[in-house]
């Protein structure tokens, strides 16, 4: 099996970063787990991984132990979301399709109506936003609380709040429409 690159974004807090990473699979394929060599902006490394449970992975890296959990929050033309839990940290990670961006350039994913989703289940503890208002790039939304953790909504591309589904209190289903941007 070869090796694939991929173009990330990370981002915890008010943080961010972008990264890229070559993965060289274990020969054994990815559906099990096992060794998996890669290289972080060209630093070299190992770690041994299992997925323990659906979405919660076990990863072994310089003789430490780390479980990660990591919940899919959306797909759009060119990048799919996560949020990964790591201890007590939650990351947001965005994973880029290098091929999709080549032939969709750069405006792909930032016209149009967005209908921005729960990533996870949760309550809604502060809506950030009104409707009609102007929005810039990640500018925070909402709050949802997820396992005693609050995580921010921010806005995928600037915008305008054109509708809101949810208020403050409001209980939700991964995939429950939050708000309208256009």
């Amino acid at each position: 099996m070869g090796t694939m690159k991929i173009d990330l974004k990370l981002q915890n807090g008010s943080a961010a970063g972008d990264h890229e990473i070559e993965l060289t699979p274990s020969a054994n394929g990815p559906e099990a787990g096992g060794r998996l060599q890669f290289a972080l902006d060209g630093e070299s490394g190992e770690a041994d991984w299992a997925e323990i449970e659906p979405g919660v992975y076990s990863i072994l890296m310089g003789g430490r132990s780390h479980e990660l959990r990591v919940t899919a929050r959306r797909s759009d033309a060119g990048a799919s979301l996560y949020n990964v839990s790591i201890g007590q940290r939650t990351y947001h990670l965005e994973v880029r399709d290098r091929r999709r961006r080549r032939r969709a350039g750069p405006e792909q994913g930032h016209e149009g109506p967005q209908e921005i989703l729960a990533p996870m289940p949760g309550k809604i503890v502060r809506v950030l936003v009104a409707e009609n208002q102007e929005v810039e790039l990640n500018q925070g939304l909402l709050v949802i609380e997820a396992m005693k953790m609050q995580n921010e909504m921010r806005a995928p591309r600037p915008g305008r709040v054109e509708k809101i589904y949810v208020t403050e209190g409001t209980g939700v289903e991964a995939g429950f429409k939050l708000l309208r941007l256009i």
